[in-house]
């Protein structure tokens, strides 16, 4: 077992050791999945299962007829298998993690393996070990490559991107079968995304430019003429737009491509696909409104017309065709949401076809073989943790292959709940609810549970940390305060400068709860990790007649020394995005960082941390305990070793756990 560094101070509250009888159902929600995903092969013969077992990862390959497993490939020593694809019917390509000495965590090593289905003509295709060819990336202990289009005309080749440091993301076509690679694009811009045509033409790609940090978007000249897209990006603008941006184009690296548009970095605009039939950009973007929407633009003619928004959320995600053509949207309004468009496509009739079998879940497409007769997916919800099934669209038979979490009971899960409710200032804001397992909310003890980010926000579907506290009898409050993606960009801008007053939503939010009767809001505590770590810790600081005690996990303590230690502050990037966020007052960094304002921290409070993280300083973490002893405040904190911004060892996983329960029940039960 790992160890577990105990910093108690002599104020602080006995230590609570953990039993040595272990909790199998806090056992069972710390265990990392079992099954990551299953593909079929192109002929649909085969399927290919990513595996866990005692933390190593696997693929097992199994004959679909016979059922007959024909061999399982692993990794051996500090090596472990990240993901993989199926090449041909033959072969197939993985990606490689490694765990690195005082880490538990498994990072991308940037190595690309392919073998044959027996473990036969195996080769490294990229990374340290692999044969270096005369037109390759220079070595990068950053770098990761990972495959992004598998060039169906073409089976020994596959476009492959590199992650290095410089962020760019380089585009090169690799043999399969010798290792040999030739560049193939240079994007323009940094962390890049690209979008092909059906045939693996490169067309546009978009991304972050480097300097000033807007998102933008840019055509691939070799694919697509100039005079296919000036208009289009140019419509509706003044007779100055083409010189604009005819002279933004020169200042790209080279001559490949031509800009197409741009944004302020905060807000949505992301290249989805190339519909080929009618010559069009499919993009998400805001435009001219708030709420992000689906747009489809005409490279020839710059025509642009709306396909779909919602009233309330912004788009989730848009459902394409390999032709490109949208046929539909995902939204996550309360509970995730399917919108269908009226357009005749084969994709998304098989698509209702399988939503019809699994009423009121989530569907994750994980394969199709060729012919398009099989499918491998996976279905999962609020309360079912997630199963991978095979679909025979000419027998009709659905074959369940295997759990995400096998060892959870489902019987011990609870609804999520979506709320919405109005705060003080008149603001509608939206979360979920997941109540108490062991009896009526209104009678149980309730976490209230701020999301990290702060950019992020909570949705429904499971969560192993949610289901088991409910499991255990704690109601679970998630509020997507203002600060919140999802819900449009005067809602996410919000909390620019305002970490800590966005809060106050969390504060309504609870208040309207109670009202309601659904909890008791003089039996609450607050928990989160990272952002939601500092909200643990501020919350109370601001109302401390709300919580009877916080936990902060990998919080963050000093606003303003983010501007000193952690990652973030490692690039002009970084700098700039912690600028606009968090403010350049210093003033009111002071405010907004409980170190600061650590003498109003009244309730019991317990702070964890990885001693190697590095995103919420670990030197922060350390600097208010001692803080907080200083003070003679009662407290417990836990520095865990070898781990980070997060808990990746089972064991650790399980005691963290449970010492929050410990935590948790002596506070509020």
């Amino acid at each position: 077992m790992k160890r577990i560094t105990f910093f108690v101070s002599a104020l602080l509250f006995i230590n609570l050791i953990v039993s040595e009888e272990i909790n199998e159902n806090v056992k069972n929600f710390s265990q990392l999945p079992d099954v990551y995903s299953v593909k079929v092969s192109p002929n649909g013969k085969m399927i290919g299962v990513l595996r866990e077992i005692d933390q190593e990862r696997m693929v097992s390959i199994i004959e679909l007829e016979s059922k007959k497993m024909l061999h399982t490939h692993r990794f051996i020593r500090k090596y472990q298998i990240q993901s993989f694809e199926w090449l041909n019917n033959e072969r197939l390509l993985f990606s490689r993690t490694v765990k690195f000495s005082g880490e538990n965590r498994s990072f991308a090593s940037g190595e690309l393996y392919a073998t044959n289905i027996d473990g036969k003509k195996s080769i490294m295709l990229t990374g340290p070990q692999a044969k270096k060819s005369s037109d390759t990336v220079k070595d990068d202990p950053r770098q990761r490559a990972f495959m992004i289009n598998e060039l169906e005309d073409d089976p020994d080749h596959i476009l492959i991107q590199f992650y290095t440091s410089d962020l760019f993301f380089k585009l090169y076509k690799l043999n399969t079968n010798n290792g040999e690679m030739e560049r193939y694009a240079t994007p323009p811009v940094r962390q890049p995304q690209y979008i092909f045509d059906v045939k693996g033409n490169l067309m546009a790609v978009g991304g972050t430019n480097p300097k000033t940090y807007d998102v933008e978007i840019y055509i691939y000249n070799k694919n697509l003429p100039v005079e296919y897209f000036s208009r289009s990006s140019c419509s509706g603008q003044s007779v100055d737009c083409v010189e604009a941006v005819a002279k933004k184009t020169s200042k790209v690296r080279n001559e490949n491509w031509t800009f197409w548009k741009s944004v302020a970095w905060d807000e949505v605009l992301g290249v989805v696909s190339y519909d080929q039939e009618s010559n069009s950009l499919i993009t998400i973007e805001n435009g001219d409104q708030d709420l992000s929407a689906i747009f489809k633009t005409n490279l020839k003619t710059g025509d642009r017309r709306l396909i779909y928004k919602h009233d309330t959320v912004d788009i989730s995600s848009v459902l394409t065709d390999k032709e490109g053509v949208v046929y539909g949207a995902t939204v996550m309004d309360g509970y995730l949401s399917r919108v269908f468009f009226k357009v005749q496509n084969d994709e998304k009739d098989r698509l209702k076809e399988v939503i019809a079998r699994f009423p009121g879940s989530m569907l994750s497409p994980l394969s199709i073989s060729d012919d398009e007769d099989k499918i491998t997916f996976t279905v999962s919800s609020d309360i079912n943790p997630g199963i991978h099934y095979l679909l025979d669209l000419d027998s009709g038979d659905i074959l369940p292959v295997g759990k995400f979490w096998g060892s959870i009971d489902d019987s011990k899960l609870s609804y999520m709940e979506p709320i919405s409710f109005k705060s003080q200032d008149g603001a509608t804001i939206h979360g979920y609810l997941t109540k108490s397992a062991k009896g009526n909310s209104r009678n149980s003890p309730t976490i209230v549970h701020p999301h990290g980010g702060p950019e992020s926000r909570d949705t429904w579907g499971f969560s192993p940390r949610v289901q088991m506290l409910a499991s255990e009898g704690f109601n679970v409050l998630q509020i997507n305060f203002r600060g919140s993606s999802g819900y449009g960009k005067s809602h996410q801008r919000f909390i620019y400068g305002n970490w800590d007053g966005v809060l106050n939503d969390v504060f309504d939010g609870m208040e309207y709860l109670h009202q309601e009767g659904l909890i008791d809001k003089n039996r609450a505590c607050i928990y989160g990790g990272s952002y939601g770590g500092y909200a643990a810790t501020q919350a109370p600081i601001m109302r401390p007649d709300l919580f009877k005690c916080a936990v902060s996990d990998v919080g963050v303590y000093d606003v303003g020394g983010l501007f000193e230690e952690g990652d973030m502050q490692r690039s002009r990037g970084g700098k700039e995005m912690l600028k606009i966020r968090l403010g350049d007052d210093e003033e009111r960094h002071i405010e907004m960082s409980p170190h600061y304002n650590a003498e109003k921290l009244t309730v019991p409070f317990f702070l964890l941390h990885g001693e190697n993280d590095i995103r919420a300083p670990y030197v922060h973490a350390v600097a208010f305990s001692k803080k907080l002893n200083t003070l003679g405040i009662k407290h417990k904190a836990t520095f865990v070793e070898n781990e980070g911004h997060g808990y990746f060892d089972e064991d650790v996983r399980y005691e963290t756990n449970m010492e929050l329960l410990d935590f948790f029940n002596q506070h509020l039960n």
